[in-house]
């Protein structure tokens, strides 16, 4: 998983360079009041939400194509699914924030694609080479003749579509072809952007109660796209908990975080489980407890800002590590496959500083 945050912009984003940081108050306090500098535990969540998503996508990749996690059963989401949702609600806050500070359309623009598209460009690139050597079961010349190769990066690249494969490259693993399933996330993280900039430009930002049209269009795309398998696809799961975050900023004057609120809302998502409610009150749920995490007053977890935000090269590269191992390791279970994979991309993290 795009970033996915999704993709996943940095906490810190969009601030003045005048800012002085501010202790969190207490737990009544409402979002404008706690909003200062790196003061937050985001960095740290969206690195869990990554690893979550890791997780998640083991199972498929080591039992042989789509299974039902221990997540799904209980609550009807992949856990990967979910962890994306908290890197979208988290997105949407922020990405909001940054259209609504920066004050430049250009800056704005530039912003994100230096977020997003160099270190795409890079797992591209190093996927399609250095797989070929490790895992390819055809010749280097034939491999780098072929158009499929040259095309996976550049359709993946501008987003237009998806391309997963590479030629003999995965083709017996338990998830055939699939070298990065990770970025679908991408395309609908960059459509969400493009939407804060369109309500920007005609001043919906500037209008709270404008905001909640786009914001029951997200709505009702919840409730009616959805798949044969009855979960949502791309945008249509993932665009509320986006606009829920950036909604959560335009009202963050009004919008108090407590720890009972996010614990009645989580209590409300278990009841609503199996009605037509349930995904509308999971994804506020998860949006509202995800911004009081982040918010939380815990000093002991602020000291993670430290690191930095490596969350989207761990998304990125996770599925292709994965991937790999299960083609090393064939009938490796999915627990000894994330336990594997986790360490293993930690390690390229910090070599390699992405």
């Amino acid at each position: 998983m795009v970033s996915p945050n999704a993709s996943l912009p940095a906490a810190s984003e969009g601030l003045p360079t005048n800012w002085t940081a501010k202790p969190i108050l207490g737990p009544h306090k409402t979002i404008a009041e706690i909003d200062f500098g790196r003061n937050n535990n985001f960095n740290l969540i969206r690195m869990f939400a990554a690893i979550c998503v890791l997780v998640s996508h083991a199972w498929p990749i080591a039992l042989h194509g789509p299974v039902a996690e221990p997540l799904q059963v209980l609550t009807g989401y992949k856990l990967g699914t979910l962890s994306v949702s908290i890197f979208f609600a988290t997105s949407g806050y922020f990405i909001t924030k940054s259209f609504d500070r920066r004050g430049s359309l250009p800056d704005f623009i530039l912003a994100r694609v230096a977020r997003i598209y160099p270190a795409l460009a890079v797992v591209l690139i190093l996927s399609t080479i250095i797989l070929e050597f490790v895992c390819g079961n055809i010749s280097f010349g034939h491999y780098f003749g072929q158009f499929r190769t040259v095309r996976y990066v550049i359709v993946n690249l501008l987003l237009l579509k998806h391309q997963y494969d590479l030629p003999g490259i995965f083709v017996y693993n338990g998830h055939p072809g699939a070298i990065n399933g990770s970025i679908w996330s991408l395309r609908p993280e960059v459509e969400c952007y493009f939407f804060v900039v369109v309500l920007g430009l005609v001043g919906l930002l500037n209008i709270r109660t404008a905001f909640l049209v786009p914001l029951s269009l997200a709505l009702v795309t919840l409730i009616f796209v959805q798949s044969d398998n009855g979960l949502l696809n791309g945008a249509g799961v993932l665009s509320l908990p986006f606009a829920l975050g950036g909604a959560a900023y335009l009202y963050r004057d009004y919008v108090r975080l407590n720890r009972w609120i996010a614990i009645g809302l989580l209590g409300l998502a278990i009841g609503a489980f199996g009605h037509a409610v349930y995904p509308m009150v999971l994804a506020l749920a998860l949006a509202y407890t995800t911004l009081w995490l982040g918010f939380s007053n815990t000093p002991l977890l602020h000291t993670y800002n430290r690191l930095g935000d490596y969350s989207y090269g761990f998304y990125l590269y996770a599925w292709p590590v994965e991937q790999a191992l299960a083609w090393v390791f064939p009938g490796i279970t999915p627990v000894l496959l994330a336990a594997a994979a986790i360490p293993s991309r930690c390690c390229l993290l910090l070599h390699h500083g992405s």
